[in-house]
């Protein structure tokens, strides 16, 4: 087990490991450019294969790159599609530089389409961009509007479509607003069980580790800090006790009021994760 935090860009690619390292993370994840704009100014070959060296010799990995939030490739507007096919183009070339291991997908929102459209649009646009080194990874949704990807079917279809080359990111309170009580007894059990049916347990590479700030089936996307939401301490040690859980990196991305919540948070998982013997 791997603990880690999403963590905010400073001026420069390497300020991120620093800060990393602070906060005693053996990995990360990070939005590389604005996540709430288009543009993109292309980073210097330099800095980009600096960052892969450095990350190297501070022994950082896995890292992840978070796609930005306009991004959206169930849309059945062409103008989006074309903006995000294009985004995901840059952004996974500066990936490849870095030595990034993942790069995370909401599927997006199909916009009164259909499920069925939906899926078949995510896999569609994707089918071009998977099978590099960079592995892409479909994040679970809360289920909010139109989304893509709160049911585990949904993702199974379009992991299936793209015969198998992308992988899956569990993130806890999405599950958890989308239906799933993980500190119910015997849920992750049970969980496995669903997704072995739906596309295989192996394709689960990370967890974004998050409580929910609402409850259960709400539909809701909203973070809270681990412990303090309707998940609770139960739920994360579920987890992280598991066989299969117990082994893959945590990711937070809980709220950031102050710059003690990181610690406070990554510190409850690590205790479990010692408790359980995974660390």
């Amino acid at each position: 087990m791997k603990i880690g935090a999403h963590i905010f860009l400073g001026k420069k690619l390497n300020s991120v490991l620093e800060t990393t390292l602070l906060l005693n993370c053996d990995c990360c994840q990070i939005f590389l450019h604005n996540p709430r704009g288009w543009n993109r100014k292309s980073r210097d070959d330099e800095e980009l294969v600096e960052f892969k060296k450095d990350s190297e010799t501070k022994k950082v990995f896995p890292i992840a790159v978070h796609m930005p939030y306009l991004v959206n490739f169930a849309t059945p507007d062409k103008t989006i599609i074309h903006k995000s096919c294009k985004v995901l183009e840059v952004e996974l070339e500066e990936c490849e530089k870095m030595g990034v291991a993942y790069y995370v997908i909401h599927p997006g929102s199909h916009k009164g389409m259909g499920i069925n459209y939906g899926v078949a649009s995510v896999a569609d646009n994707l089918k071009n961009f998977v099978g590099g080194n960079v592995k892409i990874l479909l994040e679970n949704t809360a289920g909010q509007g139109d989304s893509v990807g709160s049911k585990w079917n949904e993702l199974g279809e379009i992991l299936d479509k793209l015969n198998g080359k992308a992988g899956v990111c569990f993130d806890t309170a999405h599950a958890f607003e989308s239906g799933y009580d993980l500190a119910t007894e015997g849920f992750v059990e049970n969980l496995k069980s669903e997704i072995e049916k739906s596309f295989g347990l192996r394709y689960i590479l990370m967890v974004h580790a998050n409580d929910s700030l609402t409850s259960k089936g709400s539909r809701s996307d909203r973070h809270q800090h681990i412990g303090e939401g309707h998940i609770g301490l139960k739920g994360f040690e579920n987890l992280i006790k598991d066989d299969y859980f117990g082994t893959l990196p945590y990711i937070i991305e809980t709220p950031k009021d102050t710059p003690a919540d990181d610690i406070r948070n990554l510190k409850i998982l690590r205790k479990l994760g010692e408790k359980y013997g995974k660390i």
